[in-house]
């Protein structure tokens, strides 16, 4: 190690330390600036440090660094944390000066699996496009797809999901690559892997029946993300898998403690999607939610409440917390959330009138933004509940009218259904 980063670097001590302009500035080489960056998780706490970076990689000249210096000074850069909104700004150049560095010369060519993985998911982590080396890294690695191992696989197709580049036949490639070793990937390598995939709606009914396997004998150490991202891709592409879901029911039940908001309502819209009932998921999901219902957001408490009037699953416990915790932010609730909370009470039967009257006075201000299915929705669940909301019914009136040849014919059937239960007598 240089002894002009020790400052910076100190292997002893499990706390990161944060580093000094002067340490940056002695900076000999590359090597020695990867060792700080990779050894500090403080690097923009001052603009001045954030500066000394960005100044010191542009002295070194990127070009001349080698392929593995380029990326784990990326992978460091990326994991860095921001303590200041310049700090963004600073990260985003230096790492942009890095990138762009990486295309123009064309060294994406001397890159080896490890290294394409490390520098596409530092992209991705820090959001940072550059569609140009997205492509080089994806021809690049089809050409290589049989060096990568199963996290470089995992991470790749998760990077380009996450920055929603379309690439078919790098995934197809992925596909053929990740059977072939799908033994090799642990509880997060599989479901990022399937997480990826159906974010970026590609169905491989091969791959994710290679995942499923894969992922029974080891589904005891799955996280409760891990669970939940699994359920919901399957279900996302419509791949049902009897014993996975039944698998990752049992794993899930002793752990769902350890679920935040959105894995527990991931879990349970995803056994709705499949139409797969597990009663006693259900329940344990429903305490459990009900223990944390503050922590669930607008789509968590709509998704829940939907997929347990999807499944026809009682709980009068869970639908009152729910309309407790919805009636005060229910601003931030939109059509989809609104319609889908309505009908889920409609389709279970259970009432709640301030609730109701909280979701007309929500969706009136935004019935523009609400489609054919949202409208028929709405107005069924208030007309199956019967409750009136005259001004409601004129808002939904007027939008139905505007969009009137996007309703399939049961939705329209519905609609003017509702009217009629309700006396309503605008005529859609």
């Amino acid at each position: 190690m240089k002894k002009n980063s020790n400052n910076c670097i100190n292997r002893k001590r499990k706390r990161r330390k944060t580093c000094s302009v002067e340490s940056i500035e002695q900076c000999r080489n590359a090597f020695e600036l990867v060792q700080i960056v990779r050894n500090s998780s403080n690097l923009y706490s001052s603009i001045d440090v954030g500066n000394a970076i960005l100044k010191k990689t542009q002295q070194l000249l990127p070009s001349r660094m080698t392929p593995k210096e380029l990326g784990l000074l990326l992978n460091g850069l990326s994991k860095q944390r921001i303590h200041f909104n310049k700090g963004l700004t600073l990260r985003r150049n230096t790492m942009s000066l890095l990138a762009d560095t990486t295309t123009s010369n064309q060294m994406i060519r001397n890159f080896d699996a490890q290294g394409i993985s490390m520098i596409v998911n530092a992209l991705a982590k820090v959001r940072l496009s550059n569609e140009k080396l997205f492509e080089m890294i994806a021809t690049k690695a089809i050409a290589i797809i049989g060096k990568f191992n199963a996290q470089g696989l995992s991470n790749t197709v998760n990077a380009f999901s996450k920055m929603r580049y379309h690439h078919p036949e790098l995934f197809e490639t992925a596909v053929i690559a990740s059977i072939a070793i799908i033994d090799e990937f642990n509880a997060q390598g599989l479901a990022t892997t399937v997480n990826a995939f159906a974010k970026m709606n590609y169905s491989q009914p091969a791959l994710f029946n290679s995942v499923a396997t894969a992922c029974i004998p080891i589904i005891d150490t799955f996280s409760a993300q891990n669970l939940a991202n699994t359920v919901n891709a399957f279900a996302k592409l419509k791949q049902f898998h009897l014993y996975l879901f039944n698998n990752v029911a049992s794993a899930a039940i002793p752990i769902i403690h350890t679920f935040e908001a959105q894995h527990l309502s991931n879990t349970v819209n995803a056994f709705s999607k499949v139409n797969y009932t597990h009663p006693k998921l259900f329940d344990t999901i429903a305490a459990s939610a009900i223990s944390i219902i503050n922590t669930l957001n607008a789509q968590d408490l709509s998704n829940t409440v939907n997929a347990f009037a999807k499944m026809g699953h009682p709980h009068p416990e869970l639908f009152s917390n729910v309309a407790t915790v919805a009636i005060p932010i229910i601003r931030t609730f939109n059509a989809q959330n609104l319609a889908n909370t309505a009908n889920a009470f409609a389709k279970m039967n259970y009432y709640h009138p301030e609730l109701f009257d909280t979701i007309a006075t929500a969706a009136i201000p935004i019935m523009k933004t609400f489609n054919s299915q949202n409208l028929s929705n709405i107005v069924n669940a208030f007309s199956k509940l019967d409750h009136r909301h005259p001004r409601l019914f004129d808002n939904v009136a007027t939008a139905a009218i505007t969009i009137i040849n996007s309703f399939v014919p049961q939705g329209l059937s519905n609609v003017v259904n509702a009217f009629a239960k309700m006396n309503h007598p605008h005529v859609v």
